[in-house]
């Protein structure tokens, strides 16, 4: 299930317009919330379910971007459901987030480094490992943090078995597609 959802995580982005997503230079703040409603967005398209799939999918997909010190978003949504959410609740923090999103913040981050995207070029490996060590206990669980670091290899391993195949613009025009 954790697999499949850490996929499925940024679903919600195929509700965000292009021109933003692929949007070389800096965003507006208004360009910035609409980004962060991805997550929102996502965890809807699961809630209307009895199904513990659908259930763990919208976990990921709402809490992908808390921050283990409560500075993440979205935060506490009485009702996400609500058809215009205007400012985001104050942030979950440490074990408020469930552990399958703090898994994934993790995973997602150091995919988002190491790839180029349209707005920035790819980090080093090491840069981004030196990086979650260096944000530990501010955005990552600290604990977990330790155990990314300790499969380092096997990581490195996953990277290079895939790094010809693997492309983030194909999977997102991929999700659009699925989208429409």
């Amino acid at each position: 299930m954790l697999r499949t959802a850490a996929i499925l995580h940024d679903i919600g982005k195929v509700a965000i317009s292009d021109i933003i997503l692929k949007k070389p230079s800096t965003l507006t703040d208004v360009e910035r919330k609409q980004i962060k409603l991805h997550t929102i967005h996502g965890a809807r398209l699961f809630l209307r379910s009895n199904s513990a799939w659908d259930l763990y999918a919208a976990e990921v997909t709402l809490n992908h971007h808390e921050h283990w010190d409560g500075t993440g978003y979205p935060g506490k949504i009485p009702d996400i459901l609500r058809s215009r959410i205007e400012e985001f609740g104050p942030g979950k923090r440490g074990k408020e987030i469930p552990l399958s999103a703090r898994i994934v913040a993790i995973t997602d981050t150091f995919d988002a480094l190491v790839s180029k995207r349209a707005y920035k070029e790819p980090w080093a490996e090491e840069e981004v490992f030196r990086y979650l060590v260096e944000q530990k206990a501010r955005f990552f669980d600290p604990e977990l943090v330790e155990i990314f670091l300790a499969i380092k290899e096997t990581i490195q391993a996953i990277r290079d078995k895939y790094i010809d195949t693997y492309s983030p613009e194909l999977l997102e025009d991929h999700l659009r597609e699925l989208g429409e």
